[in-house]
């Protein structure tokens, strides 16, 4: 039985492209004899959208870190960010996904793999750990900033609005109203 009380995030040190890979990653370690993927979640590029999916249940120890894997949630990006920064996208549909699984555990502190095993790189040497954790500490101080940053991502990456830091640095959009407008507009346009 997993008990959590940490979030370690993983790379799949695989180049992601348009196509599903998180299926070759569960048929790789089921292949390893495993009861299925090591991972709880994973995040790739599906399509133009980064998409969350499930692994193993939260409650199942997982397969991801020596030592830690019956108390923590092991979260998979698919990319090698030992080569490249991950998109924004799916850095904030990875702040997404830890907001949802604090929605049911509390802010379980985030580490990266390479924090249990110093030998490895994992989640990449361009992983921009601080940023992540600065981001998830500014939307506990401001009620709905996260959800307006990822609504602002979201119709980045429809097209709908370019440049995304000036939408959500800019002034004008700080009140609560406008902002929940543009959440609202956001969820519509899927």
């Amino acid at each position: 039985m997993n008990k959590p009380n940490k979030i370690i995030i993983h790379h799949s040190l695989t180049k992601d492209g348009k196509t599903v890979s998180w299926k070759a990653i569960r048929n790789y370690h089921r292949s390893k004899g495993w009861k299925d993927i090591g991972y709880h979640w994973g995040i790739e590029l599906v399509g133009d959208e980064y998409e969350i999916f499930k692994g193993r249940n939260e409650n199942e120890v997982g397969a991801h870190t020596k030592g830690q894997n019956s108390s923590s949630i092991g979260i998979c990006l698919v990319g090698n960010f030992d080569i490249d920064e991950p998109p924004k996208a799916q850095l904030y549909k990875l702040i997404e996904l830890i907001r949802d699984i604090w929605s049911r555990y509390g802010q379980l502190p985030v580490y990266m793999h390479n924090q249990f095993a110093s030998y490895k790189s994992c989640p990449g040497k361009k992983f921009p750990y601080n940023w992540l954790l600065n981001e998830l500490k500014s939307g506990e101080n401001k009620e709905g900033n996260n959800d307006f940053k990822l609504a602002i991502n979201k119709l980045a990456e429809k097209g709908v609005i370019n440049s995304p830091d000036y939408w959500i640095k800019n002034d004008l959009y700080k009140t609560k109203y406008v902002r929940e407008l543009i959440k609202k507009f956001a969820n519509k346009i899927g």
